[in-house]
């Protein structure tokens, strides 16, 4: 946009707020396609296990079907909530979140610091998981280890967008007190 400057004369557009801009959409396109993408990990585990099927796993890499069928694969043990289904409503909710922060003035104002702490709960979950895979289980599925990384890079683009949120208000504090 072109503005005058105090004499009164014609200054031409910067491009660095569009270039700021720009960087900002390129993080949210990001983690909107890792969300994709965890949503597909998760639904995919989510589906197997509500219809009884065996996950489809290289069994030279992982074993999946022992890691989802042990009682680390269920929230409260056998009997409980398959941790599938706590994958998909996360990944869900950080995509509805990205979808409602184009949509809604108020999400857009709370909705990088909202999807924050959701993939930093991810992050601390999966991470939680990847443990038990390790150490407990001595097995891994790479579908659960895909959804791992999925969460662990969300979480670093997510922590980027909130980054620079924080900085520009930060920015914008100092040029109102200069």
């Amino acid at each position: 946009m072109a503005t005058s400057n105090t004499a009164g004369q014609y200054t031409a557009p910067t491009t660095q707020g569009a270039a700021a801009a720009t960087k900002r959409d390129s993080l949210w396109r990001i983690s909107f396609i890792l969300a994709l993408i965890g949503l597909f990990i998760a639904g995919y585990l989510s589906y197997t296990k509500l219809t009884n099927t065996e996950i489809a796993c290289v069994a030279a890499i992982s074993d999946c079907s022992y890691v989802d069928s042990s009682p680390y694969g269920y929230i409260g043990g056998y009997g409980g909530v398959p941790v599938a289904y706590l994958g998909f409503v996360g990944y869900a909710a950080i995509f509805l979140t990205l979808v409602a922060e184009r949509r809604s003035a108020l999400i857009a104002k709370y909705s990088k610091l909202l999807i924050f702490g959701m993939a930093l709960i991810g992050f601390l979950v999966s991470g939680y998981f990847v443990a038990i895979q390790a150490l407990v289980l001595n097995s891994f599925c790479q579908w659960c280890m895909g959804s791992a990384v999925t969460m662990t890079v969300l979480f670093g683009v997510s922590f980027a967008r909130l980054w620079r949120t924080l900085n520009a208000i930060a920015d914008d504090d100092e040029a109102e007190q200069a």
